[in-house]
């Protein structure tokens, strides 16, 4: 089962707000070179991190979790995946090294009644948590949040 991230009206916003404010920034410091080249750096090192990381699909299959984006793809083995539950993540989790809504939702997060988790999806009442057997908590969303949950319930051992 596949399933495309969908953001929300915030995330949305905030891409587009960055991106523009950066473009704009490029091409108000034309006449500074060394200016220009620090904000296109940056731009780069955004654009860039976004498309490695920012959330795309969820793919789940017998064997795995593909979480993925443009660039790159993660995959959870079911085997180690204890139990999912539909929940969404509040607005007071803290980010340790994450985005916030630039290009989605993604990155280590932590909640003080969830602990620390690693956060992929677009937006927030499309989320659900997945545990692993090893303390890992991943909290995935998706157009299709209920039947992804479900499929992923009905692969579990």
């Amino acid at each position: 089962m596949k399933s495309k991230i969908r953001y929300g009206r915030f995330a949305t916003a905030l891409t587009a707000i960055v991106f523009i404010l950066l473009f704009i920034g490029c091409i108000t410091t034309m006449h500074n070179n060394s200016a220009t080249i620090i904000l296109l750096s940056v731009y780069v090192v955004i654009i860039v991190s976004g498309l490695f990381y920012g959330p795309a699909y969820i793919k789940a299959d017998p064997d795995s979790i593909t979480l993925g984006s443009l660039f790159k793809s993660k995959k959870i083995p079911m085997r180690d995946v204890e139990s999912v539950e539909m929940l969404q993540p509040t607005m007071g989790a803290i980010r340790i090294f994450a985005s916030g809504g630039f290009m989605g939702y993604w990155g280590i997060f932590k909640e003080g009644d969830i602990g620390r988790y690693y956060a992929f999806y677009g937006k927030p009442s499309d989320c659900f948590l997945v545990r692993l057997k090893n303390g890992d908590k991943y909290m995935l969303g998706c157009e299709k949040p209920y039947e992804m949950a479900d499929y992923i319930k009905s692969r579990l051992k």
